[in-house]
């Protein structure tokens, strides 16, 4: 492989020439690049294989004889987006029962999830919670790693206490199989399983295995508990530090469950890395209408310590969706689920959730009380967004059995929610490129549009940083160098 560079005004141009690799210049579009902190330059991108080759502002005079023309006249080229926090192996609106008696729906949920995250610009995705095993070797999994184009797709090792969130649902004899990392503490030795051997659950053996294991993250818990979970054990700070100390030893981040003062307190005080949720939940603060000062002193602390920070905040809207009465009928839902599941949930079967939720109560008393949740968020996240706090992007897709998750478009509700809670434009992009390329150790391949870095890229036909608007206006998505037609990837009438 050889090398020529060559300067072109203030782009370099590097060219890296293989004779084995496709070759394709993107010419014509304006290239947002989100470590440049411009609005963006007319550059043209050459994409050689799965990789970007070069970047130039004057196309090469042999160009088109070498390489296949992409015109993007008018776009603007923003790097693939990246949600850091979803669960592929779960299905919106249903248990896991529940997918084994609708099979047929769920083999056409699958088939379809890769192709709902790339619509809407989603090229990389983190699982969280993920399987134990190799994510190509899981049968939930293997339709989505096969699939003939599909997002990047990183795993993250859940770490619970014994017996604590969210492991409580799943039954005693397979809890420590779906949750085999699972931490002891030696203070508390209550309901730990039958043979289990101390030595090989504590932080240290648990986050060797992670490590070993692929994963590019730890992810705990501290979550009391809501619903009919109430008094979960929560790890103590000890095993809180240890679980810290280990994972950076192994050079991985860790994130922590916590969406309520009490939780993110204990996160900062033992210096998480990450919050996979915001601050909805303010305890004996919750009833204040402005943000209270002690919530005003933890998240000072999230600023100070440059924590992660996920809001999450279509968790709530996703939960709140499901009391709009047309949800359901709503075009863009149609592109990202497929016809059968659309009237499963339309059906009195598949409503069990919202039901189960409401216990009688109006649509409109539902939303009144998700909204009491979002405008906790809301102020939490404006006031971090005015402390210029770190965001990260994420979902929480699905979160849990909520119908009103939804792969892609989950995404895209989510920035328009940031968007309203006065996070800038600039930090939306950020928090879905660079921030989170960053905080998971993938920014040598991802986050940005360099030479060198995977050709992960999206064709938008107006500016993110003019309106959120522009990410639903995908022109053209490039997974690993391949090039799709965003409309080509809806789900079959």
């Amino acid at each position: 492989m050889k090398y020529l560079m060559a300067l072109c005004g203030f782009v370099s141009y590097a060219l890296i020439a293989h004779a084995d690799e496709p070759r394709t210049w993107i010419v014509g579009a304006t290239v947002l690049s989100p470590e440049r902190k411009d609005a963006g330059r007319k550059v043209n991108v050459l994409i050689e294989g799965d990789h970007i080759a070069a970047l130039s502002e004057n196309l090469p005079a042999d160009a088109r004889q070498n390489a296949a023309i992409d015109d993007a006249a008018g776009g603007v080229l923003i790097p693939g987006l990246i949600d850091s926090h979803v669960h592929v192996q779960l299905v919106p609106g249903m248990t896991y029962p529940m997918t084994l008696e609708h099979q047929e729906i769920v083999r056409a949920y699958r088939t379809q999830l890769p192709r709902s995250y790339l619509m809407y610009g989603y090229t990389t995705l983190v699982n969280l919670v993920g399987p134990p095993d190799k994510l190509d070797d899981f049968q939930m999994l293997r339709g989505f790693i096969s699939a003939p184009f599909h997002p990047d797709l990183y795993r993250c090792g859940a770490v619970p206490v014994v017996n604590g969130y969210p492991s409580q649902d799943i039954p005693l004899p397979v809890r420590s199989l779906v949750f085999p990392y699972f931490v002891v503490d030696p203070k508390n030795q209550d309901g730990v399983p039958l043979g289990t051997i101390a030595e090989e659950h504590t932080p240290a053996a648990v986050i060797a295995r992670i490590k070993q294991d692929g994963n590019i993250c730890v992810k705990t818990f501290f979550e009391r508990g809501f619903g009919r979970n109430k008094d979960l054990p929560v790890p103590s700070p000890e095993v809180f530090a240890d679980i810290v100390k280990s994972a950076h030893a192994a050079g991985l981040p860790v994130l922590l469950h916590a969406s309520s003062l009490e939780a993110q307190r204990f996160g900062v005080e033992g210096h998480t890395d990450i919050f996979a949720h915001g601050m909805w939940n303010w305890g004996e603060f919750n009833t204040s209408t402005t943000l209270p000062e002690p919530v005003r002193g933890v998240l000072d602390q999230v600023v100070a310590q440059h924590i992660g920070y996920q809001s999450t905040s279509q968790v709530i809207g996703g939960n709140r969706l499901l009391f709009e009465p047309d949800f359901f009928d709503r075009p863009e839902v149609a592109r990202v689920v497929p016809k059968a599941m659309l009237d499963w949930f339309r059906s009195a079967a598949g409503r069990w959730y919202q039901e189960a939720q409401a216990r009688g109560a109006s649509d409109e008393r539902m939303r009144g009380i998700w909204d009491a949740f979002l405008h906790r968020e809301a102020e939490t996240v404006a006031y971090l967004a005015q402390k210029d706090a770190f965001f990260l992007f994420g979902t929480d897709t699905p979160q849990g059995p909520v119908a009103g998750n939804l792969p892609g478009l989950n995404g895209y509700l989510e920035m328009e929610r940031l968007a309203t809670y006065k996070m800038s434009l600039r930090q939306i992009f950020e928090a879905a490129t660079i921030n989170n390329a960053r905080a998971f150790g993938l920014a040598d391949r991802i986050g940005t549009i360099e030479v060198g870095k995977r050709a992960n890229l999206v064709l938008l036909n107006r500016s993110p940083l003019d309106s959120v608007e522009a990410y639903g206006a995908i022109r053209t998505v490039w997974i690993g160098g391949k090039r799709l037609d965003p409309a080509s990837l809806a789900a079959a009438e």
